[in-house]
């Protein structure tokens, strides 16, 4: 009788007989012991291949739940914060047309959004920030007359919405 084990790695062929295998005869136990050996190395390697598919699974279930969740955040909708203009002095306003910048609404006003963003341009524009802090300024004479600044103080990209409230007319 011939018998054939078959994987994707390893093909073994071996030719035993009946009185082989039950022990009525000459037994070749060198290739039923080869045999036994290739055997146990497939299903060892078999049993490497399930685990490192199970981890690879797991790895994958992980990364499908995180760009689910992540999914799910982009899809909510965003708040939007329309702000409403608001008078200015007419320094402040002198200031924001001499950047190009309209005003807008009833009110014929800016809102603090648009306001600072032009601060903040003539800033980078003129190069009054400071070299060794980028995220710190020094104010020059516009911006000391505009807010009523100290010349020799330096202030920060955060200070700018405070300051607008001393150009905002209630």
């Amino acid at each position: 009788m011939s018998e054939q084990t078959q994987t994707p790695e390893t093909t073994i062929t071996a030719t035993t007989t009946v009185a082989d295998v039950t022990g009525g005869g000459v037994t070749d136990s060198s290739t039923v012991k080869q045999m036994l050996d290739a055997l146990l190395d497939i299903s060892a390697k078999q049993a490497t291949s399930a685990r490192e598919m199970h981890r690879s699974l797991r790895k994958l279930s992980v990364e499908v739940d995180r760009e689910h969740k992540k999914q799910l955040r982009s899809n909510k909708p965003r708040r939007t914060v329309r702000q409403r203009p608001v008078k200015v002095s007419k320094e402040m306003g002198a200031f924001l047309t001499k950047q190009g910048i309209e005003a807008e609404g009833d009110v014929k006003g800016y809102t603090r959004q648009t306001m600072m963003k032009a601060v903040s341009a003539y800033i980078k524009v003129k190069e009054l920030q400071i070299e060794e802090n980028r995220k710190s300024w020094k104010a020059d004479k516009t911006l000391v007359k505009l807010f009523s600044l100290d010349a020799k103080e330096t202030y920060t990209f955060m200070n700018i919405n405070g300051l607008l409230s001393r150009v905002v007319i209630k």
